[in-house]
């Protein structure tokens, strides 16, 4: 790139006095062989810079001096750096929803590689197993970032619920892993105003999976959708309220519905893509939509007109699901 070489122009030579000075600095207290050996190796070296830039006795040892004192600044400077770096990545951990991993994480950090990954993994249930791999890098300051992390979900029963996808850690697609479990899952999740499904019959050209999104602008309303069902808690402001929100958390929760003037017990969640919900009976049978609601209409005419006068029988409100 250049005319000249650091052998040939001092102040090149200078700065890679400089260097070679930090890094004996900062490694001197070293306790593995191959570095005490390659420090050795660099004390030579140095010395060789140090007189053909510093050919007077004096001059080098008031360098020397003061060159000590700054590398020890430069040091504690890098370890604040450093630390802050660390706290930083254990807090968007922390926000995601992982475990404590300090150990393992200033463990991988200190091998001082430009990129390394950190799995767990752990059961949700009975049934499903979820692994995470994380995956660090540094940048152009030379600070490790979270990349994202690949999520797997296993089901031991059900091979074809096996499913995985790479989360980027971008603002905005920062999931929380109980998010994370329920996209896996199938099922929508409400977050940072937007709705998200992952499109498993859906690949780019890399074979990762499309994030749906749906935005507030695409006419999804969960509480119109939930008022338009006749639930029992939707009586009760605290439950309706509790309900929606564990709906947009992509929970498939327990509701009961009134249905032929009983209470019947159904399993719901928010369907975002067709402006609806998904509905199950008690054995997580779907149910058709169709039929519930032709069903649910039927009985909500029949309701009405027990109530109404015999002249006024003929005005009718329908229910949309």
């Amino acid at each position: 790139m250049f005319s000249i070489t650091p052998a040939d122009n001092k102040s090149l030579l200078a700065e890679k006095l400089r260097q070679f000075e930090r890094i004996r600095a900062k490694y001197k207290s070293s306790k593995n062989i191959e570095e005490q050996h390659s420090l050795r190796i660099l004390k030579m070296e140095s010395n060789r810079m140090s007189k053909q830039l510093y050919p007077g006795l004096i001059s080098r040892f008031f360098r020397k001096i003061i060159t000590a004192s700054q590398n020890q600044v430069s040091i504690r400077s890098d370890v604040k750096k450093a630390e802050k770096n660390f706290n930083s990545l254990q807090e968007q951990m922390q926000r995601i929803g992982f475990p404590d991993l300090s150990e393992k994480l200033k463990m991988l950090i200190e091998k001082a590689q430009e990129n390394f990954s950190l799995s767990l993994s752990y059961y949700i249930n009975e049934t499903e197993k979820i692994n995470h791999n994380l995956t660090f890098s540094k940048n152009a300051e030379g600070y490790f970032e979270l990349e994202g992390y690949k999520s797997s979900l296993y089901n031991n029963i059900i091979s074809e619920e096996n499913r995985q996808y790479y989360f980027k850690n971008e603002q905005g697609y920062n999931f929380k892993l109980h998010g994370v479990h329920n996209l896996l899952s199938g099922r929508s999740v409400y977050h940072n105003e937007s709705w998200f499904q992952i499109d498993f019959n859906d690949k780019d050209a890399a074979g990762n999976n499309h994030l749906k999104e749906f935005r507030n602008g695409y006419g999804y309303d969960l509480e119109k959708t939930l008022k338009a069902v006749p639930l029992k808690a939707a009586s009760n402001k605290f439950e309706f309220e509790k309900l929606k929100n564990t709906l947009k958390q992509g929970d498939r929760i327990s509701a009961v519905l009134i249905k032929n003037g009983k209470e019947q017990l159904f399993h719901i969640e928010a369907d975002p893509h067709f402006k609806s919900l998904t509905i199950y009976d008690q054995h997580l049978r779907k149910v058709d939509i169709t039929s519930l609601r032709t069903e649910l209409q039927k009985n909500h005419e029949q309701n009405q007109n027990l109530k109404l006068p015999k002249q006024n029988q003929s005005r009718r409100t329908g229910i949309k699901i």
